[in-house]
């Protein structure tokens, strides 16, 4: 009979192609994952109990010459249930609270975003809540990815500059791995000598700035993202620009990257000649990716930009489709050669018809429906009504996505899985000449959630 390590070898079948959640596809059924995680946890209780009792056994013997080689467990069982576990932190902190072997396992994973909110001068400080004073203390700041200094909605809870004084700069100068910096809430005004001298040091290897609410002229966002020469995602909701009519314009800008390469996210966002010197300063923009909401103004400029590199479109009909006057504006993707992909949010679905009618010699290959992850709000009929409005495309794909956790995700696609077998045994898909091809898809790594 043999060991842990063959049992569960055989129910599992690691994949190479890649899949959108995790950097492997894993063929396992969730009685089968359970089943590994517990023999895991057994095994490694029964090895901590028996060095335990060996320990106690020979406290008051001599030291053995010939010291047992330390065994692992399995590199690719681990890597595993970490895919698994990776985006359900809840259940990670659990699995590495039982033993220390779990718990160098999954500190990189547990401790990859780090959230300051709701933080005042008064409040700030070497307090026991102060979280980057505990992550500096266990050292667990070089693990950090993701940093969100997240605003509040009342006006004057947040001091931002309260934060980066000289006591504290050095927990920031720890998180040596920062990839994605979020701010909330950030008046440009309340750094007369800019952010270079407090953020600065993420360079390196910072890939994704998210700014949201944030104050200021365009030359001072510009120079806040030239901060950043390795910078490949952006995102921008709601700026609000402070004109000053003083403020030089650069028309001699230096490029200092190859362009922008990751996912463009704009939401209530109109300024052309912000985006324009961007473009410049990082030597254009190739966005593979784009959610455009809110953005009619800009939204040529950006398409026309990335034209040879855009795969990836998220859109929001309203932008394009005005339903009390019934004006079609300006939308042409036939530019675009790369495109395979439109996302529409179901929010969105009563302007599909009018929509898709006013996509002009398209060139993408499927439709990607996308709901809440609850998936509540999907019904058979809404189904039918998505249907129905494809019925004039052919050649053509549709994808039907929940977004969310990994749990909530799980939950919906059950209760979307049950609508869809309501609309076949309805004949929904009878009338088509050729019935589309609906399948489900996580998407978890494609559309960056940029949420608590």
């Amino acid at each position: 009979m043999g060991g842990p390590q063959e049992v569960l070898q055989s129910p599992y079948q690691v994949s190479s192609e890649s899949s959108p959640c995790f950097p492997h596809t894993i063929r396992a059924s969730p009685h089968q994952l359970t089943l590994g995680i517990e023999i895991f946890a057994n095994a490694v209780w029964r090895r901590s109990k028996a060095k335990l009792m060996g320990g106690l056994a020979h406290k008051h013997s001599d030291p053995p010459t010939d010291l047992p080689q330390r065994r692992s467990f399995p590199p690719e069982i681990v890597e595993m249930i970490i895919a698994h576990l990776k985006y359900d932190t809840a259940t990670l902190k659990s699995c590495a609270a039982t033993c220390f072997t779990w718990y160098r396992i999954a500190v990189p994973h547990v401790h990859r975003t780090l959230m300051l909110r709701e933080w005042t001068s008064s409040k700030f400080g070497n307090q026991p809540s102060n979280p980057l004073l505990s992550s500096f203390k266990y050292g667990l700041l070089p693990f950090v990815e993701q940093l969100d200094f997240r605003g509040t909605f009342a006006p004057g809870h947040w001091d931002v500059p309260a934060v980066f004084d000289s006591r504290n700069m050095r927990y920031f100068r720890a998180m040596v791995n920062l990839q994605e910096l979020k701010i909330g809430d950030l008046d440009f005004s309340k750094f007369p000598v800019g952010l270079g001298k407090y953020l600065g040091h993420f360079a390196p290897t910072l890939r994704s700035v998210a700014l949201s609410w944030p104050k200021g002229t365009r030359r001072q966002l510009l120079d806040f993202f030239r901060l950043f020469p390795k910078l490949e995602d952006v995102e921008i909701l709601c700026y609000d620009p402070k004109r000053s009519v003083s403020e030089p314009l650069d028309n001699q800008l230096v490029p200092i990257s190859g362009g922008l390469r990751g996912r463009l996210t704009l939401n209530m966002f109109n300024e052309v000649g912000l985006l324009e010197d961007i473009a410049v300063a990082f030597g254009g923009m190739r966005f593979t990716s784009m959610d455009l909401r809110g953005t009619r103004r800009v939204m040529r400029f950006v398409l026309n930009a990335c034209a040879h590199t855009l795969e990836i479109l998220r859109i929001y009909p309203q932008d394009v489709f005005d339903p009390v006057s019934s004006r079609t504006h300006e939308f042409n993707l036939s530019s675009n050669t790369a495109l395979r992909s439109i996302e529409v949010p179901d929010s969105s679905l009563i302007y599909s018809t009018e929509f898709l009618s006013t996509i002009t010699s398209p060139v993408f290959s499927e439709i990607v429906v996308i709901f809440p992850e609850s998936g509540a709000s999907c019904t058979w009929e809404t189904l039918a009504r998505v249907m129905h409005s494809l019925y004039e495309i052919r050649g053509f794909s549709v994808v039907f996505c929940l977004e969310g956790s990994e749990t909530s995700r799980a939950e919906g696609q059950r209760e979307l899985t049950v609508e869809t077998e309501k609309a076949v045994a309805a004949g929904l898909y009878d009338f088509l000449p050729h019935p589309p091809l609906v399948f489900f898809r996580a998407i978890a790594n494609r559309i960056r959630q940029y949420s608590g």
